[in-house]
C-alpha cells in the first residue's frame, strides 16, 4: 500500500496543525542532509524533500481538505434500474453509460492527481524558493556584518591614530616648552654670571682707582712734606749758616 503524507510524517490523518507542525520540525532535522553523517546520502535527501512536500501540504489548511478529499475513495457510480417494462435500458446500452461513468470518473481522479502533483511540485519550488530567499538574506545579512565590524574597525584605528597623534602633539609641545624653559634658565644664569662678572670688574675697577687715587695723594703728601721739610732746611740753614746751602 501507497504511503500517505500523514505516513511520511508519522502522524494520523486527525492530527491537530500542532502535531503536523512538531512532527515536520523533529523529521527535519532528523533527516537534515547537511548533517555530518547524512553528506552524500541520496536517500536521506529523498526522505527530507518527502518530509517537506508533506508539510507543506498538511500544513495548509485548504491544502490539507483538498488532500484528505483525494484520500477518500469516490462512491462507485450507481447503475440504473431498468424496470422490465422500460426496453430503453437495455443490457448494451446500460454497459455502454457504466463505461462512459467510469472513463469519466478515470479522467476525474486522473485530473486530482495531476492536480496534486502540481500543487506538490509549486510547493516543492516555493520552498525552494524560500531556502534561496532565506540563503541570500542570510549571506546579506553576514555581508553586512562584515561590513559594519570592518567599519568599526577602520574607525577604532583612525581614533587610535588620532589618539597617537594627539600624544605626539602634547609630547612635543611639551618637549618645546621644556627647550624653553630650560633655555630661559640658562640665559638667565648667563645673564647673572655676566651681571656678576661685570659687578666684580667694575668692583675691581673702583678698588684700583681707589688704590691709585689713594697712592697719589700719598705721592703728593710725601711730596708736600718733602717740600716742608726742604724749606724747613733752607730756613735753618739760613739762620745758621746766613744762606741756604740746600736750597
Amino acid at each position: 500500500m501507497a504511503k500517505t503524507l500523514y505516513d511520511i510524517l508519522e502522524v494520523s490523518t486527525s492530527a491537530s496543525p500542532e502535531a503536523i507542525r512538531s512532527a515536520y520540525e523533529r523529521l527535519s532535522q532528523k533527516y537534515d542532509p547537511d548533517r555530518e553523517e547524512h553528506r552524500g546520502n541520496a536517500d536521506i535527501r529523498m526522505r527530507y524533500e518527502a518530509v517537506k512536500e508533506a508539510f507543506f501540504t498538511l500544513g495548509s489548511p485548504e491544502k490539507r481538505a483538498r488532500y484528505d478529499r483525494s484520500l477518500t475513495p469516490a462512491d462507485p457510480p450507481h447503475a440504473p434500474v431498468v424496470a422490465a417494462s422500460e426496453p430503453i435500458w437495455t443490457l448494451p446500452r446500460v454497459v455502454i453509460v457504466a463505461l462512459v461513468v467510469l472513463i469519466a470518473g478515470g479522467w476525474y481522479i486522473q485530473g486530482k492527481r495531476e492536480e496534486l502533483r502540481l500543487e506538490t511540485e509549486s510547493a516543492i519550488a516555493k520552498a525552494r524558493a524560500q531556502e534561496a530567499e532565506a540563503r541570500v538574506l542570510a549571506e546579506a545579512v553576514a555581508a553586512e556584518k562584515e561590513r559594519l565590524a570592518l567599519q568599526q574597525e577602520r574607525e577604532l584605528e583612525r581614533k587610535r591614530a588620532l589618539q597617537d597623534m594627539r600624544t605626539r602633539s602634547e609630547f612635543e609641545r611639551t618637549r618645546r616648552d621644556f627647550e624653553r624653559e630650560r633655555q630661559r634658565q640658562e640665559y638667565a644664569e648667563r645673564s647673572a654670571h655676566e651681571r656678576q662678572a661685570r659687578q666684580q670688574t667694575t668692583e675691581a675697577q673702583r678698588r684700583e682707582f681707589e688704590r691709585q687715587r689713594a697712592e697719589a695723594a700719598n705721592i703728593a703728601e710725601a711730596r708736600r712734606r718733602a717740600a716742608r721739610e726742604k724749606e724747613e732746611l733752607c730756613r735753618i740753614e739760613r739762620q745758621r749758616y746766613g744762606k741756604a746751602i740746600s736750597c
